[in-house]
């Protein structure tokens, strides 16, 4: 009678676990760090780490004296410097599926852009969100952009 109880426990934890895990989506990692360098995940602060995956709604942020690279998945690059807030709001790379959309919030500091395969396969899925507007449209494009600290 103890068997099949601890079964479904078992059956029932893993379909909770499994669900939890299929809501993170891994669209990167951090190529390289310097200094200070942070992931505000699920409301929770950690110090980021070269090598280390960064996941959908994940917001990085740079210290007074950091800077920080990220590779997405279709290989855009992603460098930002010190006193800086990314918000990674929506990533879908599926070429298999005809499925493409990049959404970043650039929120405060200093970054460079380098496009990967989204900006040559489909620019028009991709939007970066500032406080002062939108950039979208970006074909094969690599940019920098200050965006001032709000006071």
């Amino acid at each position: 009678m103890k068997k099949p109880v601890f079964y479904i426990m078992v059956l029932l934890l893993w379909g909770l676990l499994n669900t939890s895990f299929a809501e993170m989506q891994h669209i990167g990692i951090i190529k390289g760090t310097n200094g200070i360098v942070s992931v505000r995940r699920d409301g929770k602060i950690i110090p980021a780490f070269p090598n280390m995956k960064v996941y959908l709604n994940d917001i990085l942020l740079t210290g007074s004296n950091g800077i920080a690279g990220i590779l997405l998945e279709d290989n855009t690059l992603l460098s930002m410097g010190s006193m800086s807030r990314l918000a990674l709001d929506k990533f879908d790379f599926s070429p298999a599926q005809n499925k493409y959309a990049l959404q970043l919030r650039m929120e405060q500091g200093t970054f460079v852009y380098l496009s990967g395969l989204l900006g040559k396969l489909a620019p028009h899925a991709v939007q970066i969100n500032t406080p002062s507007g939108t950039i979208s449209m970006l074909k094969e494009t690599n940019f920098m952009a200050r965006v001032p600290i709000n006071e």
